[in-house]
């Protein structure tokens, strides 16, 4: 039996190596262009959520502000002729506020805590609602 030197290679294998080597090269750059696309990807999408995460915020700033100045103009009306009588509604809503805090400190007036404080300024508030009106 003929004895093979060590430094010889089966042909099938030398082949087999060769076509893992021309796969490996070839996946090398579609690895890469995918990655960089996954990437662009990621980072188009996170500034389209940040640029519709500040139009939000810009919206709810706007809308405070709006809310602010329209508070600001209908709390400073025109000087009014003292004689002149409320609105109905602002009476209604008045009254409506007037009821709930006499609720309120009725309710606290039974409870531990502040009961003198609390029956003290439903006594003030009677003695407001008692008293006699300018002009009349």
């Amino acid at each position: 039996m003929a004895e093979q030197s060590e430094s010889t290679v089966n042909s099938q294998v030398i082949d087999t190596i060769s076509a893992v080597a021309t796969a490996v090269a070839g996946q090398g750059p579609s690895s890469a262009a995918s990655m960089l696309s996954l990437v662009s990807a990621e980072t188009i999408g996170l500034g389209m959520y940040n640029a519709i995460a500040r139009q939000q915020a810009d919206a709810t700033i706007n809308s405070a502000a709006v809310a602010s100045l329209c508070a600001r103009m209908l709390g400073t009306s025109p000087a009014a002729d003292p004689a002149e009588a409320p609105p109905p509604g602002l009476t209604a809503a008045a009254e409506a506020q007037a009821q709930a805090a006499i609720r309120v400190l009725t309710g606290l007036a039974v409870q531990p805590g502040d009961p003198e404080g609390a029956a003290s300024a439903l006594q003030r508030l009677a003695a407001a609602a008692a008293a006699p009106k300018a002009g009349s």
